[in-house]
C-alpha cells in the first residue's frame, strides 16, 4: 500500500511543504537489516544506501536535516515498511 505525495498533502491541515526540504539529502534508517541477515537482504541495504548520498555524521548539522527515510524489514512476513 502506498500514498501519493499531493494525496498527503491534501490531507494536512496545514501544509509544510517548501521546496528547501528537498534540497538535502534524507536520513536513511535501516531497520531489522542486521550483519547476519540473508544475502538477499544485504544486497537490498546496499542498493538503499547507493540510493543517498552519505552523510558524514561528526560533520551534520541536526538543524539542517529535515527528513528521514525509514526502511523497516519484518522477517516474519518478510515484507519491506518504507516510512518517510
Amino acid at each position: 500500500q502506498y500514498s501519493l505525495v499531493r494525496d498527503v498533502v491534501s490531507a494536512l491541515k496545514r501544509h509544510r511543504m517548501h521546496e528547501q526540504q528537498f534540497l538535502h539529502p534524507p536520513l536513511l534508517v535501516l531497520g531489522n537489516f542486521g550483519a547476519q541477515a540473508r544475502m538477499e537482504l544485504r544486497l537490498t541495504a546496499g542498493m538503499f544506501q547507493g540510493m543517498f548520498p552519505a552523510i558524514n555524521v561528526h560533520r551534520v548539522n541536526l538543524n539542517s536535516v529535515r527528513r528521514c527515510l525509514l526502511i523497516s524489514y519484518d522477517a516474519e512476513s518478510q515484507l519491506l515498511q518504507f516510512r518517510h
